[in-house]
């Protein structure tokens, strides 16, 4: 059994039908991982219209703050990865090089959205780098440079495609918690661009399985090592957070 897919430039791919179960084996990671996301205490408060909307404001506010704390170190992981890839599939490192590259910003969008929702920036770009962030970063680093540099589409698959699930939520739950508009940049950019690159990363790691069939294995390994360590434990820490500054107390 073979898969066809015609890409944006018009480059028709026949896929072997172990590369199209594996890519569908990834998207059942990611429906397994989004129903523990829905169970979790943060999003059940972020959905609920009876949650103190400062407590909204703040758990997004600290998220963000996460998240430009990792984003230089997977941006980074991820080039290097790249790097490693067979130097005879400029094919397959190009898109992701572009891709990696149109990311490079977005720790910055993220801080600049903080700032707005009262944040301070000297203090964000001081600060030491939390434990779950730097545990997240790690992982990503560590796969990139350490095992094969295909494992990194593991990190990358379920960051990609559950990010514009979760932001396109959120834009709702937002709004019903009155959610200041002009500090959900990062949010409405992701809920809108990430759609497309989660397009690119499933043909992406059906073009890789199909052409490198042992990759599938790393790629998996990837999967289960970065979801040890995201989402949840980096929202964990933004509530902790966020009830620290709304019951008056100072965040470490």
């Amino acid at each position: 059994m073979t898969d066809t897919q015609t890409t944006e430039s018009h480059r028709t791919d026949t896929f072997s039908s172990e590369a199209v179960d594996f890519a569908a084996s990834l998207d059942q990671k990611v429906d397994t991982l989004l129903a523990s996301v829905e169970e979790s205490d943060i999003y059940r408060l972020v959905a609920s219209p009876q949650t103190d909307p400062r407590l909204v404001a703040l758990i997004v506010k600290y998220i963000l703050l996460e998240v430009f704390s990792y984003g230089p170190h997977v941006t980074e992981a991820t080039f290097t990865a790249i790097g490693r890839f067979p130097k005879d599939r400029p094919d397959l490192m190009r898109p992701l090089i572009l891709h990696d590259l149109s990311e490079v910003d977005h720790g910055e969008m993220a801080l600049t959205d903080f700032i707005k929702l009262g944040g301070n920036e000297a203090w964000a770009r001081d600060r030491r780098i939390s434990p779950c962030s730097f545990a997240m970063g790690a992982t990503c680093r560590m796969l990139a440079e350490r095992q094969s540099p295909f494992a990194f589409l593991g990190y990358m698959y379920p960051f990609e495609t559950l990010t514009p699930i979760l932001t396109e939520r959120a834009q709702g739950f937002l709004k019903m918690h009155g959610f200041p508009v002009e500090a959900q940049v990062f949010i409405d950019t992701h809920a809108e661009e990430d759609i497309g690159h989660a397009n690119l990363l499933n043909l992406l790691v059906k073009r890789v399985v199909n052409d490198f069939p042992d990759a599938a294995e790393e790629i998996a390994y990837g999967f289960d090592c970065f979801v040890n360590v995201y989402p949840l434990p980096i929202w964990a820490h933004a509530l902790q957070n966020a009830r620290t500054e709304l019951f008056g107390q100072q965040v470490a």
